[in-house]
């Protein structure tokens, strides 16, 4: 399907993350007396004096579910004005406000995928001819962030559309203050850190491994940048989108979504966090939303950084367009990414020539272990230990067993098995694979080749892992 032409507002409304919070409580708690607060919540801004005539405020939900597909901007703002952005220097200090984090988030039509690009915000671009209080400004080169600075939302999105091809209609902002509030409202968000961290600018100390993070350390975690990594913005963006998944996997888990309290509370504070285009800060368009997103899951959705390559100054980065152009033309044309050369195939990263495996039989069939062993030795995988299920217990579904912090490789062998999967805290390196009395055989798989691009960091929001 053909990007829409400008401008035209699709049939049922575009959303972010965010959005997404708000979907999944309207759809279902009962909250609709709350209707009328929560509409009062968010702050609408008209950004066409950037962009040209935007869409009226209208929703036509195809009962159909023939939906169109959804690009939405949304930004994270580093201002430092007001009560709630205190902390991180003064509004005279820093002056003026950018776009922080800015992620370039698509919808498929289908409502089956979802794919949020993160630009970096030290890339080098020339700035667009942006309205700033009657004046014309930007038409030089600078940083990707410097849009918002000098022209607000409008202009940021018009960078991107620069940048991309894309026509993008409609965004959300959330600034420092919101960010703790949506935090705060699940009751933190698990994180994990490959090695101690003592950052005296963001004022954040922790021990490597996982954390649960609430307020101040939250968003000092996602804030934080030269004691971290290799102490650069796409770095940090590394650690967003990981933080990003978490939140996403706790918001759409069951005892979040059954917890009546921490629903309310996470949608006042979602709703009072979010700055919007007139359409999206409509609650009843949010609503429309959520009932064709509602089956979105977080495997189904896609993390990556737009491709770049180092700008030769030591400090900033330019957009690899060689690179993006497929990225930017599958958004365009609503197709998937990575394309996928088996549609029933999910994304996978990991080698078999990676995977270390212990192969047990679970069947009623004598020797099954070490015929599937010669099979996964076949396709490359590391087989250490083969035998039989502890008691000699009989499966009726082959199973894999791994440690959470290896979700990425375990992938692959539960697809190359078709297995389930049972994520073990503390299984250590190996997994274990028991051979079920529904097994077929071991599959061929694919790994994307997109994955292995160190620039894109691609991920997707089911999988958990240690950011530097």
């Amino acid at each position: 399907m053909t990007q829409p032409a400008r401008r035209r507002w699709p049939r049922v409304l575009a959303a972010s993350l965010s959005g997404v919070i708000v979907a999944v409580t309207l759809a279902g708690v009962g909250v609709n007396a709350m209707m009328g607060q929560l509409q009062g919540n968010i702050t609408a801004v008209d950004v066409s004096d950037q962009l040209g005539a935007t869409p009226d405020g209208s929703v036509a939900v195809d009962e159909t579910g023939n939906n169109e597909p959804l690009t939405v901007v949304l930004m994270g703002s580093d201002s430092r004005a007001g009560k709630d952005n205190r902390g991180y220097g003064s509004a005279s200090e820093f002056g003026g406000a950018r776009s922080d984090t800015t992620i370039v988030l698509h919808v498929s039509a289908d409502r089956k995928s979802a794919i949020a690009v993160s630009i970096p915000r030290d890339t080098l671009i020339t700035l667009p001819q942006c309205k700033s209080d009657g004046k014309t400004v930007g038409g030089y080169e600078g940083k990707f962030n410097a849009a918002f600075d000098i022209a607000g939302p409008g202009c940021t999105i018009k960078a991107v559309e620069e940048m991309s091809g894309l026509n993008i209609d409609n965004f959300m902002m959330v600034d420092f203050g919101g960010f703790k509030r949506i935090v705060d409202a699940i009751g933190g968000v698990e994180i994990c850190l490959k090695e101690d961290v003592n950052d005296e600018k963001s004022g954040l100390v922790l021990s490597k491994g996982k954390h649960t993070v609430e307020g101040e350390e939250a968003l000092a975690f996602v804030r934080a940048r030269k004691t971290l990594g290799d102490g650069s913005d796409t770095s940090r963006i590394r650690r967003q989108q990981a933080f990003i998944s978490s939140l996403t996997r706790k918001v759409l888990s069951s005892g979040t979504l059954l917890n009546p309290a921490t629903l309310v509370s996470l949608l006042d504070a979602a709703t009072q966090s979010l700055t919007a285009d007139p359409q999206l800060a409509n609650i009843d368009n949010l609503r429309a939303l959520a009932l064709s997103m509602k089956d979105l899951r977080p495997s189904d959705i896609s993390f990556v950084t737009a491709p770049w390559k180092p700008s030769g100054d030591g400090e900033n980065v330019v957009i690899n367009e060689k690179r993006a152009a497929p990225l930017w033309e599958a958004i365009k044309l609503d197709s998937t990414w990575p394309p996928a050369k088996d549609p029933g195939q999910p994304l996978l990263k990991t080698e078999p020539e990676q995977i270390y495996v212990d192969v047990l039989n679970g069947t009623s069939t004598k020797g099954k272990a070490k015929k599937v062993a010669k099979e996964l030795r076949e396709a490359g995988y590391r087989v250490v230990e083969v035998g039989n299920a502890p008691g000699r217990e009989i499966f009726a579904s082959t199973t894999v067993k791994y440690d959470p912090m290896w979700d990425a490789s375990a992938k692959t062998i539960i697809f190359a098995a078709g297995a389930q999967g049972e994520s073990v805290p503390k299984h250590g390196e190996r997994m274990t694979l028991i051979i079920g009395e529904d097994f077929t055989s071991i599959k061929d798989v694919t790994i994307s080749k997109i994955a292995g691009d160190q620039s894109a960091d691609l991920n997707t929001a089911d999988e958990t892992y240690c950011a530097a």
